[in-house]
């Protein structure tokens, strides 16, 4: 693991405007009380809801695992051994291979556990996004991966971790089934994408006082592994914002005292169903 030792300021606003800070283990930035991209998603649904994930310990999913070790091989190459091991095969059937696989775990307690098939797939995702051109451009530039943001906004202390800052360019990575332009603009509107954009585009501009341009490396988690390089356009970026906004006074009633049971609704309440879903009408209804 990361040590704490190995931490950089590299950038702090006079007056304490916010921070830039490489290097923090990932278990620190977690710690942090803050208002984050991935928790406004849940708060937009309810304060309930928000605070629910942050008492759980919900197991990753495999597509959020593929997500982290792509991200680490693309990266932060050079964390990879500290962080992860790949098993070899054990026959279990047997007490020397039952001997072999109680070895291996306590040779690598406290690493994500891989078989070769998963990092194959991992490696052929990160080779396909540094080939492409614009992210070999921000790479020969350079930069930093990992920098964590914090800064005050809307009334509430806010953070974020980058997941690679060249210049004043934030580069995210995201792995997905379909990286078209059509494809990768759902999976926007799904994940809510546009939040964590904008987000990521105050933090930078609070805290260094400069206009950041956010862009998505989106790559296909299946061969043949395409990719598509993307920025959304000034209204998705202002819809983002909103919604970030409406996040964090949610996030200000979270901090206080919280019903035993959440409600929607405290009334009954009519609902119209999305004009997709409807049939065509008939006149004997």
């Amino acid at each position: 693991m990361r040590v704490a030792t190995r931490v950089v300021r590299i950038f702090q606003m006079e007056k304490t405007m916010g921070s830039l800070v490489k290097h923090m283990p990932t278990s620190d930035y977690f710690a942090i009380k803050a208002l984050s991209a991935s928790g406004a998603k849940l708060l937009r649904r309810s304060a309930a809801h928000y605070l629910a994930s942050t008492t759980s310990n919900k197991e990753p999913t495999a597509a959020m695992k593929l997500g982290t070790l792509t991200h680490t091989l693309l990266f932060e190459p050079s964390a990879f051994e500290e962080e992860y091991a790949i098993a070899p095969m054990f026959d279990k059937r047997t007490n020397i291979g039952k001997k072999a696989a109680l070895e291996f775990g306590e040779d690598n307690a406290g690493k994500k556990i891989l078989d070769e098939s998963e990092l194959l797939r991992a490696q052929a995702i990160s080779k396909a996004a540094r080939g492409n051109p614009v992210v070999k451009e921000y790479f020969e530039k350079g930069g930093d991966a990992e920098v964590v943001c914090q800064w005050d906004q809307y009334g509430v202390p806010c953070k974020a971790r980058m997941d690679f800052i060249s210049g004043n360019t934030i580069l995210d990575l995201k792995t997905c089934k379909d990286a078209s332009p059509e494809g990768f603009s759902k999976q926007i509107g799904s994940f809510q994408y546009h939040m964590q954009a904008a987000f990521y585009i105050d933090g930078f501009r609070l805290v260094t006082g400069n206009d950041a341009r956010f862009i998505f490396i989106a790559v296909e988690s299946e061969a043949p592994y395409a990719v598509g390089i993307y920025e959304i356009d000034a209204a998705a970026l202002a819809s983002g914002g909103r919604a970030m906004r409406s996040a964090a006074e949610t996030f200000k009633k979270a901090q206080g005292p919280q019903p035993e049971h959440p409600y929607y609704t405290t009334g009954v309440r009519t609902l119209a169903i999305p004009a997709w879903s409807l049939n065509e009408p008939f006149d004997n209804w």
